[in-house]
């Protein structure tokens, strides 16, 4: 698109032009061809003309460019990616080396300084090589001028550029080429033409000519979009569409050109002039009227070749975006450089963009192993102890019960006095045989099933890490080294009773309950006997006091018969009481169980929770904090980066105004 200066003075340059071009062609052709030569040569009048002084607004102009420059050239380091390839339009140094070249070229202009027009073909169906022959070549030009501008990439390295000024002297460098064409002489400012090779059949296009493209001061870009999609154009970082002086010619014409002309609002960006030409079409109208000069037909050939092939439109495109009133080619300079930081804005802008995104992409699996990591919990807790946790230790510990009720049903008072000894151990291996074995083993099948999935966390885990380039914000070394510290601990691994400690504990809570049986036993042991020798003792005190063995030394006074049943009675009130003692003693040991039994359940479900979350999920979860910390931290980098862009976006753009 034109430039601020050019739209207001457009109408000054064209008309002389055109009136200086009618007198050539008359001095050449005669009227017969008028119109055509009209449309191929200008006044140079502008361009020979003195250049006028710097005014104090160009100097401050130039002065306020060079500071946006370095300042962005300062910022650009904090948001574009070091690793990225350098022929990459997000690559820090492909801009650091655009900008430290328009920056050392306001400061340090060349004496022989030339606006820089590059053209560029996508490929080799483009049609480029064409264009830039059709604006050079002149039908009534020497021969051998022809044959220069026709054969000028001979001798040229295919991978290079071929550099493309006006004068008469030709230089020994091959890729530099020299010729008194009047297209070079017909803006304001004098004119170069960067021709760039054509990209191979791989579709890589050389460094060089992605820097000579955005440091042009006006870029070509010549497509056919026939071969070349305007997709991938629009998708090509490396292309400066955002240029404001940038043009792209498509070799084919539109079927409808409203129709196109909106399809390119949409699809382009607004500063982009896009314009159809036929360059092959002008090519051949150019050697019709070399072959035959004379011939009307030849003539009238040629002004519709060259009419239709619509080239003037670019010559008059790149004539708006080259007038500057002062005549200085650094005033274009100037402004190449401001639009060459708004594309490295651009491509911050971009990278940022990136940035969230990714921050949002990291955020997006945080949250995906976090509800994998739920969701695992959630369906083994009812596997492990079944939808209702009570439920299962309760039928546990019936079982269990009822495997160790027979065993205390024998302990009977009159089989206690044989085995009184054997009580503790009797019932401790009851206790320990019968103590939710179903279950233990149960849970030690879990926890081979949990050491399992804590793996596959682990691995989720670390391809996720791994999933971060080196150059990433998440890839963070103190995150991946802690969580191979957690990895590397004792805690980390799963034992295979790790979820039945629980019940080993509450076994051996059993033992003093036992323990205290054991004592009881005894106790109403000797209690037995003790009454049965006090019935025993008075029955044969009174027998014998009878009979007068002991002279009535005891003077009981009793028959026989009497001290008899005395010791019978004492004997039956001791066992009886005894007997009390012992069933007392099973009821306390059997409330024990009940109390050992209900805190099971408590501890079964706790040490189910600790190992899920100390073990099996410890690694996924600490790696989401670290990400989401992370992701915490770059988003509030990515806000205060996005406005001090907005800021040298803010102050790039009241250069123009």
């Amino acid at each position: 698109m034109p430039t601020c200066r050019a739209s207001h003075i457009r109408s000054s340059l064209v008309s002389p032009c055109r009136s200086n071009n009618h007198r050539r062609t008359q001095n050449l052709l005669g009227g017969s061809i008028r119109k055509v030569r009209s449309t191929r040569y200008a006044s140079t009048a502008t361009a020979l003309a003195p250049q006028a002084k710097l005014s104090d607004q160009e100097s401050f102009l130039r002065r306020k460019t060079r500071t946006t420059l370095h300042r962005t050239e300062q910022f650009l380091p904090r948001v574009l990616p070091v690793g990225k390839k350098s022929q990459s339009a997000a690559s820090l140094s492909f801009w650091q080396k655009l900008l430290d070249g328009a920056y050392d070229d306001l400061n340090h202009p060349p004496a022989d300084a030339a606006a820089r027009v590059v053209v560029y073909g996508c490929d080799q169906y483009s049609g480029a090589r064409d264009l830039v022959t059709a604006l050079l070549e002149e039908p009534f030009a020497p021969e051998a001028r022809k044959t220069k501008i026709q054969q000028r990439w001979n001798g040229v390295d295919e991978d290079a550029s071929l550099s493309i000024s006006y004068g008469f002297t030709q230089l020994e460098d091959a890729s530099r080429l020299r010729i008194p064409c009047a297209w070079l002489r017909q803006y304001d400012v004098p004119v170069e033409i960067q021709e760039l090779s054509i990209p191979s059949s791989t579709g890589s296009r050389p460094h060089s000519s992605s820097l000579s493209l955005f440091s042009a001061d006006v870029p070509i870009i010549v497509c056919n979009p026939i071969t070349y999609p305007l997709s991938a154009l629009l998708s090509d970082p490396t292309l400066p569409l955002n240029h404001g002086n940038a043009i792209l010619v498509l070799t084919s014409s539109p079927t409808s050109s409203e129709e196109f002309s909106e399809y390119t609002s949409k699809q382009f960006p607004p500063s982009l002039t896009v314009l159809f030409a036929d360059p092959t079409r002008a090519v051949r109208a150019t050697q019709t009227i070399s072959s035959n000069p004379g011939s009307a037909a030849a003539v009238q050939q040629y002004q519709d070749g060259f009419t239709g092939s619509r080239l003037s439109d670019l010559t008059l495109a790149i004539t708006k975006k080259l007038a500057v009133p002062s005549g200085n080619v650094m005033d274009i300079h100037t402004f190449t450089a401001r639009e060459l930081t708004k594309c490295a804005l651009i491509a911050a802008n971009l990278a940022l963009k990136e940035a969230r995104r990714e921050v949002d992409e990291v955020t997006v699996k945080t949250i995906e192993l976090q509800d994998a990591v739920a969701e695992l919990d959630a369906r083994l807790r009812p596997e492990i102890l079944g939808a209702e946790a009570a439920s299962e230790v309760r039928s546990a510990m019936d079982i269990a019960k009822r495997q160790v009720q027979p065993v205390m049903s024998r302990l009977t008072w009159w089989r206690l006095v044989w085995r009184v000894d054997d009580v503790g151990e009797t019932v401790g291996a009851a206790v320990d045989q019968a103590w939710c074995r179903q279950l233990e083993n149960k849970l030690n099948f879990h926890s081979g099933r949990l050491a399992s999935s804590q793996q596959a966390l682990s691995l989720s885990t670390k391809t996720l890490l791994s999933s971060f380039t080196p150059s990433s914000a998440f890839h963070s070394l103190i995150l991946e080294n802690r969580l191979a510290q957690i990895q590397s601990s004792p805690s980390y691994r799963i034992h295979p009773n790790a979820l039945a400690l629980p019940i080993h504990s509450r076994r051996m809570q059993m033992i003093y309950p036992t323990n205290m049986l054991h004592t009881a036993a005894q106790r109403v042991a000797l209690g037995m006997g003790g009454s049965v020798l006090s019935g025993i003792g008075i029955a044969w005190a009174g027998w014998a006091e009878q009979i007068g063995i002991l002279g009535g030394a005891l003077g009981t006074g009793m028959h026989t018969e009497t001290a008899v049943g005395a010791g019978m009675l004492v004997t039956a009130i001791g066992v009886r009481w005894m007997v009390g003692r012992w069933e007392t003693a099973k009821k306390r040991w059997w409330r024990d169980w009940d109390r050992v039994g209900q805190g099971l359940e408590r501890d079964l479900q706790l040490s189910l929770r600790e190992v899920l979350t100390k073990q099996v999920a410890i690694v996924p979860t600490a790696a989401c904090e670290g990400l989401r910390d992370l992701a915490n931290k770059r988003k509030e980098e990515i806000d205060a980066l996005t406005e001090e862009l907005n800021q040298l976006e803010d102050d790039v753009s009241s250069h123009g105004s």
